[in-house]
């Protein structure tokens, strides 16, 4: 039997409560395939000793959820993991696994950085939503009021109106997913990522016209981030760095490492691996993306810790305190998860800077979470929470194109945590201010 002892602090650094976490590494039962994980085995004595199941709680949900990333990067044997559980803005568990870099061999620890892809795209949702807060721009306004360029993209559908912020921000803007010779735009120096839009909406045109339907866009996001550098008369990730980043606390969230020789940052961002088509792995294009990645910064751009982004979830979902209120009150962030739209089937959806998934939890009862995932050559994240019991999950992971999905790890994680957190309280959500 493995016995560990975990200290376990507050998301923003506050002391927290320490447990004795002892797990049998014995079976459970995976369904890898669907977001229901049922939960077989747990943490505790009677785990894997023909006594029965024990008991769901959220000591057993995290230790559960711990074992599975384990055997994930384990089964795969390439690169690392970090899994970070929160409640309340506790940090139940925060686990590296594997491998920060291959190379020299350092473990992955929690404190490592990782790419985030995609979950970029909320942090600049959110810069839009302050200036929106602050009279700046309107969900409403015309892009073309920020980003008259906008124009260039070819448009078979002139007679509509052009797309507004909120259409942008809600992936109905029409803009199609990338512009054409997408590799083209992919490099570039961070400085000069907005002169790289405006290149590629040359290449860019209208799928569908503005307001009718849901159509991922990565091009559509990076305009946005022109419109947010254009309403706040700043450059963009200096004004989300000083004015969302700074104030939230998250102080080991970046666009890109640090020029300054030996910065202590730069030292803790873990090496990324892209596995190829034929199994090789691929270290060169992760490496090289660290000096920038061309028109994807505002949708693609961010490094980020587990402990950040357990802060940012909180913050996305409208939980009250004195510093998220700072940046945006919580009535305008609650008010936000009100505006998704449903994208394919019913059981998912694309809001303001946020993706909503209807999933299962342990125990078969359904819940929404809210959050995003992330992709980029030799990374891939996931961040979800559960606003009702204030539960968060975030998976983080440098090895891209492997058959590890931190969507599905991170999506049974929360399951077990929100069960075991419905059965401590008998359905009552904990206290939602920090």
């Amino acid at each position: 039997m493995n016995t560990a002892s975990r200290s376990v602090t507050a998301a923003g650094g506050r002391p927290g409560i320490r447990w004795l976490r002892q797990c049998h590494r014995g079976g459970r039962r995976l369904l890898f395939g669907a977001v229901l994980l049922l939960v077989g085995s747990g943490c505790g004595p009677e785990a894997g000793t023909g006594a029965g199941p024990a008991p769901l709680t959220l000591e057993s949900a995290a230790g559960a959820a711990a074992r599975e990333v384990r055997t994930a990067v384990e089964m795969d044997g390439r690169g690392g993991a970090v899994l970070g559980i929160f409640v309340g803005g506790e940090t139940v568990l925060a686990e590296g696994f594997g491998l920060a870099d291959m190379e020299s061999g350092e473990a992955a620890e929690p404190d490592h950085l990782f790419r985030i892809g995609s979950i970029t795209k909320p942090v600049t949702a959110m810069a839009m939503l302050a200036l929106i807060e602050d009279g700046r721009a309107r969900r409403g306004d015309p892009v073309s009021r920020f980003v008259p360029e906008l124009a260039r993209v070819e448009n078979e559908f002139d007679r509509a109106p052009g797309p507004t912020i909120f259409q942008l921000a809600t992936m109905t803007g029409g803009l199609a997913r990338e512009p054409a010779n997408l590799p083209t735009y992919l490099v570039g120096a961070p400085s000069e990522w907005l002169s790289v839009v405006f290149r590629a909406l040359d290449e860019t045109r209208f799928e569908y016209e503005p307001g009718t339907r849901y159509q991922y866009s990565n091009i559509g996001y990076a305009v946005l981030g022109g419109a947010v550098e254009r309403a706040a008369e700043q450059p963009f990730m200096e004004f989300v760095a000083e004015q969302v980043l700074a104030p939230l606390g998250m102080a080991d969230t970046i666009f890109f490492p640090p020029e300054e020789p030996g910065d202590p940052l730069t030292a803790r961002i873990a090496a990324g691996y892209q596995v190829e088509d034929d199994g090789s792995l691929d270290a060169e294009t992760p490496a090289r993306e660290h000096d920038g990645r061309g028109y994807k910064v505002p949708n693609g751009a961010l490094y980020s810790t587990v402990a950040d982004l357990g802060v940012f979830l909180r913050f996305l979902v409208g939980v009250e305190s004195a510093a998220f209120d700072g940046v945006i009150p919580s009535e305008t962030r609650q008010d936000n998860l009100t505006r998704a739209f449903a994208a394919g089937d019913l059981s998912s959806g694309y809001g303001f800077g946020f993706m909503t998934r209807r999933l299962l939890d342990a125990g078969g009862e359904g819940f929404t979470a809210y959050g995003h995932g992330g992709s980029v050559a030799g990374y891939r994240a996931a961040a979800w929470i559960e606003p009702e019991t204030d539960a968060a999950v975030v998976v983080l992971r440098n090895v891209g194109g492997d058959s590890v999905s931190v969507g599905d790890l991170a999506s049974s994680a929360l399951g077990r945590v929100v069960a075991a957190l419905r059965r401590t309280a008998g359905n009552s959500a904990p206290n939602r201010t920090s």
